[in-house]
Formats: structure tokens, C-alpha cells, sequence
């Protein structure tokens, strides 16, 4: 059975999370096979029959409980991770740390368009529950974050970059 991962919105600074207490309270909660992947709130897990809802529910209320943050959770399975690294138009056109995939919770409304112009330098298309990002010179000075994506959206996201997707694709095979 093939594994799901948990991307935790906003993990670090205050809402910063220890992976050894993070993977003991999932694990009590009732998922199996937990590894975290960096500080940055990448849960690797076996749903167990979950669906993907009540597993974000089931990792956002466990961090709330554990830990006092209430911080959103969006669920992918290997087949859908796999399927947006390959989809990302712009993976081998930058280094890794400068391509991002910003994960949806759900697709955005089908008549929500964003001018492509308006990230320049930097690019970036909307597909499907996935924004695929790529920055020119920084990802940090950009406008291009989650957070501007979830304001015109109407959605909420989370990003990693092209180097930790491919990571969690080889670890929920």
C-alpha cells in the first residue's frame, strides 16, 4: 500500500515543531508508519483506509492538541505527489530550491484568473490543487508565496520546493 504525505502549513519561528514529539503524537493518534521529512512539516504516513480529509483532520487536530498550534494540513498521496512533480512545467529549467509546488486544499473556483504578468520576474502556473512556481532570483523576496495565492484564490496552500517534493515522492512510494 502505498503511502500518503501530510503538508503542514506554516511550520517554524513560533509554530516551530519538534519531528521526534511530532511523529510520537501522530502515532499515538493512530497512524502508522510515520517519518517526517526536514523541520518544515512533511509527514510521510500510511492512511490506514483514511480518506485524505480525515487524515488532515486527524494531523491538524493531534498538532493542536500536542502542541497548541492550529495550523492547516493538506494530504497528498504518492500518486498525486508524483503526478504534480511531473506535471511542474518548470523542473530542470531552475535549481531545485527556486521551483516550488504550492498545494491547494482543493482546486481553485473554475472562473478565478490570475494575470500570468503579475509575478514578473517570476513565473507561475495554476493546475488543478497545484501552483507550480518559479522564482528568477529569490524565493524569499518574492510575491509569489502561499499567501498570495490563497488571498485571489480563495484557497489554502502550502509550498515546497521541487528538491523536497522529489523527496517525498521516493519516500511515499
Amino acid at each position: 500500500m502505498s503511502k500518503s504525505v501530510a503538508l503542514i502549513r506554516g511550520v517554524g519561528g513560533p509554530t516551530a515543531l519538534r519531528m521526534p514529539a511530532l511523529r510520537s503524537a501522530l502515532e499515538d493518534g493512530g497512524l502508522e508508519g510515520v517519518v517526517t521529512l526536514q523541520v518544515a512539516g512533511n509527514v510521510v504516513f500510511e492512511p490506514g483506509g483514511r480518506s485524505a480529509s480525515a487524515c488532515a483532520e486527524l494531523v491538524r487536530r493531534t498538532v493542536r492538541e500536542s502542541f497548541g498550534h492550529d495550523l492547516p494540513v493538506v494530504i497528498r498521496s504518492h500518486r498525486q505527489l508524483a503526478a504534480a512533480a511531473r506535471r511542474n512545467p518548470f523542473v530542470g529549467t531552475q535549481e531545485g530550491r527556486w521551483v516550488m509546488t504550492v498545494f491547494l486544499d482543493r482546486p481553485p473556483r473554475a472562473d478565478t484568473v490570475l494575470d500570468p504578468a503579475s509575478g514578473t520576474p517570476d513565473l507561475f502556473v495554476v493546475d488543478g490543487r497545484e501552483v507550480f512556481v518559479r522564482h528568477a532570483e529569490s524565493v524569499a523576496t518574492s510575491k509569489l508565496q502561499s499567501t498570495w495565492f490563497e488571498k485571489r484564490l480563495g484557497v489554502i496552500g502550502t509550498a515546497r520546493n521541487a528538491n523536497t517534493v522529489a523527496k517525498l515522492v521516493r519516500l511515499t512510494a
